[in-house]
């Protein structure tokens, strides 16, 4: 049984230290979230940093869209590893692979989205 996605988001925040871009996530869990689920990501995304769980360490503009990169806050890492177990999280959806170099380009996010 797989995780409610903000469960899955929240982990996928814990494993990535230094930050992930906002099209890196939707790439990791597309294969296991239906697309209408995954259409919510960037609204959670923007309600965990509007509520201050989330920074956002860099952006860059690709057209007329915005590629964001988030890191979870210091102060919150604790928190989510009592409740949820991340890193369990991570490993029943295969997601131990999250890497800053191996990621998906901005072109080929864009070329995705349009």
């Amino acid at each position: 049984m797989k995780p409610p996605l903000k469960f899955a988001l929240y982990s996928t925040l814990y494993i990535s230290e230094e930050g992930i871009w906002e099209y890196e996530i939707y790439e990791k869990l597309k294969g296991h979230y239906n697309p209408r689920a995954l259409s919510k990501l960037r609204s959670i995304l923007l309600e965990l940093h509007n509520k201050s769980w989330t920074d956002e360490v860099d952006a860059e503009v690709y057209g007329e869209t915005i590629f964001r990169k988030y890191k979870l806050q210091e102060r919150h890492r604790e928190f989510v590893e009592y409740q949820l177990s991340p890193l369990k999280i991570v490993k029943e959806l295969g997601l131990d692979s999250i890497n800053e170099k191996g990621g998906v380009s901005h072109e080929r996010a864009f070329a995705r989205s349009n």
